[in-house]
């Protein structure tokens, strides 16, 4: 499977990283399950947004939720890196981790291609207080068995702002996704896998959440490495 782009569609995000905690100090992340779903703020979204929405909500292959993570971080560098993954996959390089390249295609718009022929595209359709919506659409090449599928899918973040005990801010988040594909070899495996597939997406989740998570509370342990993490690509 792909590491990292994969994961956007279909809830498979493998990245090898993790946010240290050293020292003998109390933890700065939790995860707990999710326990309640997070509606879609349809009033808010524009007619563009709603009608991207339904029609992957009209027919799903795939639903899943992911859980929920709780973390220290600087709020506004958090926002910062939902906006712009292509520099936090630099900055997931400049720390070791293995991920494949996000590319900026236009403001507000990435996407990803690979030798197999993969080629992804997604963009937030809505950014709003507590939640950012993400739609993506393309063709991916889960595995070599597999030809290439055309897939449409859906991610919502929804997180929040609070205090620890201590007076600490953290972020609160939890996703969802929903992927809808017209492919019938994909679709057949999924049916196949039965609850394999929602679990798997489910770990995907997990990792896409982490994705961000993990980066913005190591920035918040290590502020003196932000300007080495984030320095232009040359």
């Amino acid at each position: 499977m792909k590491p990292l782009m994969v994961g956007w569609v279909c809830g498979v995000w493998w990245i090898s990283a993790v946010c240290a905690n050293g020292g003998g100090e109390a933890p700065i992340m939790k995860r707990t399950e999710a326990d309640q779903a997070y509606p879609i703020p349809w009033s808010k979204l524009d007619e563009r947004a709603k009608h991207l929405a339904k029609k992957i909500l009209e027919n799903p292959t795939v639903q899943a939720r992911g859980p929920v993570d709780t973390f220290t971080c600087d709020p506004e560098q958090y926002y910062w890196l939902l906006d712009n993954p292509d520099r936090a996959v630099v900055a997931w390089r400049r720390l070791g981790a293995k991920c494949v390249s996000i590319e900026r295609r236009a403001p507000g718009r990435f996407g990803y291609t690979d030798d197999a022929g993969s080629n992804l595209a997604w963009e937030a359709i809505h950014r709003g207080p507590g939640v950012r919506i993400w739609f993506a659409d393309g063709k991916i090449k889960p595995s070599a068995l597999l030809p290439l599928v055309p897939v449409k899918a859906m991610v919502i973040l929804h997180h929040s702002e609070g205090k620890s005990a201590d007076g600490t801010t953290v972020i609160k988040h939890h996703s969802q996704v929903v992927v809808h594909t017209d492919s019938k070899a994909a679709a057949a495996i999924t049916k196949l896998m039965g609850n394999s597939a929602p679990r798997l997406a489910e770990q995907g989740l997990g990792q896409l959440q982490l994705f961000f998570s993990a980066l913005s509370c190591y920035l918040e342990r290590h502020p003196e490495r932000v300007e080495t993490l984030f320095r232009p690509v040359k």
